[in-house]
């Protein structure tokens, strides 16, 4: 009895530090929110809604009705989402759907998803906040992609008996470590959980050395494997006067997600390519739009002509030849994705741990990654074992594979081919990570 009180005393103490540590570290966050939303035009909704302060009219749509909170971190996660989302409104379409996300990229990817009902900012972890948030949201179940473990949003919901689902759950190679050397704390944060839904056997094994209940583990894949496929041939990224003037007899490969220190490498492996008479048209897509300026100011140190995709279609007539399109939007990658012949998938090349690589395969294309890709060791070795992708360690390496792609269509259409099948073989994700929130719904009846 005395251990026990004395946890709880030791626990509450912890949390209060973390609250006393999030509010002064809010005193600078707040107006860096701010500022940062300025160019998105969301600035004082976005720190009014991390604040948990939502508009009237948006709370109405929740008003007696059956609700899922979706809580993603960033661009990705939201996407991932999708086929889940889509899911439950299917199996409850009485139900309203809440999706949160923590960036302003991943708010307006999440603005894409026609099945949620309400988009809003993540609220700050502090008690206060997380605690109105949950009062005026008042969600059923409250589903966490991936790995957002913040340790108020979870106890609080705990204390509501709100049901806490970590779905297409993924604890990666390099944050591991990290929890494990916390992992007095962060275990009792996962036994609040009510299932975990894993991407595969390994993240599954990490989850239960950091202390989720076994029983309540399962894995069932990734749901990006669940994502509609938008087929090359089906997309108008580009007008058809543009695409001709820009891609017509080109080879066009699209690096995607790219990060700093790559876009050197890049450029260096296109000049390559067109010293050897190939009619290289890369496009690069930095991960971050703020990063475009940057590689902008490379290209015009090198005196290579670009374009930005923004201004596509604005141009002055004459001038030089545009060799390189830098994309400086937000979600249109997988449409880029779709005009390219071959697809790089940047964080790969740096030690960033390379992002998702079914995107492109999900578009029948050949998939290059650099040997940097543990946040997605698994894919990728599915991917190297079905002939999908290749995995180079260098930038000449990467211009290697460029050039005998280039030069023989038939492995192209062999490997695109490949990931395609992988992509069928794999879905079936969200199908079960459902199954396992509808035996919670039934549990609490």
């Amino acid at each position: 009895m005395f251990i026990s009180t004395h946890i709880q005393c030791w626990r509450a103490m912890v949390y209060l530090l973390y609250d006393l540590i999030l509010f002064v570290a809010s005193l600078f966050l707040v107006p860096y929110a701010f500022i940062k939303g300025l160019p998105y035009g969301n600035s004082l909704k976005g720190v009014c809604q991390r604040l948990g302060f939502y508009s009237g009219f948006d709370l109405q749509a929740l008003c007696g009705k059956q609700v899922f909170w979706v809580h993603a971190a960033s661009v990705g996660e939201v996407r991932a989402s999708f086929p889940l989302i889509k899911a439950l409104k299917d199996k409850f379409p009485e139900s309203r759907i809440v999706l949160s996300g923590m960036t302003f990229t991943g708010q307006q990817v999440a603005c894409e998803a026609a099945d949620v009902d309400l988009v809003v900012f993540s609220p700050f972890d502090l008690s206060l906040v997380v605690k109105r948030s949950f009062r005026l949201i008042q969600p059923d179940v409250v589903i966490i992609i991936e790995t957002e473990i913040w340790p108020n949003f979870i106890r609080i919901a705990e204390e509501n008996s709100i049901p806490l689902v970590l779905a297409n759950g993924r604890i990666s190679k390099k944050s591991f470590p990290r929890y494990l050397s916390i992992k007095s704390l962060v275990k009792p944060l996962l036994e609040k959980i009510s299932a975990f839904a894993m991407q595969d056997a390994t993240c599954a094994r990490r989850i239960k050395a950091l202390g989720a209940p076994p029983e309540l583990v399962q894995v069932t894949g990734n749901m990006k494997f669940d994502l509609p496929v938008s087929m090359p041939g089906t997309v108008a990224i580009l007008d058809d006067q543009v695409k001709k003037k820009l891609l017509a007899g080109k080879f066009v490969w699209v690096a995607g997600s790219i990060r700093s220190g790559e876009a050197e490498i890049l450029l260096q492996c296109h000049k390559q390519l067109i010293s050897r008479g190939i009619p290289s048209f890369p496009i690069f897509a930095p991960r971050h739009p703020g990063c475009c300026i940057s590689v902008a100011e490379l290209l015009k140190k090198e005196d290579i002509p670009f374009a930005l995709r923004s201004s596509l279609g604005k141009e002055k007539k004459g001038g030089e030849e545009v060799q390189i399109l830098l994309v400086d939007t937000v979600g249109e990658l997988t449409k880029f994705y779709a005009l390219a012949d071959v697809i790089f998938v940047g964080g790969s090349l740096v030690p960033v741990g390379g992002h998702n690589l079914l995107e492109p395969a999900q578009q029948g294309k050949p998939v290059l990654f650099g040997s940097h890709i543990s946040n997605f060791k698994e894919i990728s070795r599915l991917l190297l074992a079905c002939g999908g992708g290749i995995k180079v360690g260098s930038g000449d390496e990467l211009v290697s594979c460029l050039v005998e792609l280039y030069r023989n269509e038939q492995l192209c259409d062999q490997m695109g081919q490949a990931g395609l099948t992988l992509i069928r073989e794999n879905v079936g994700a969200t199908e079960k990570t459902l199954s396992s929130i509808c035996r919670i719904l039934e549990s609490k009846k």
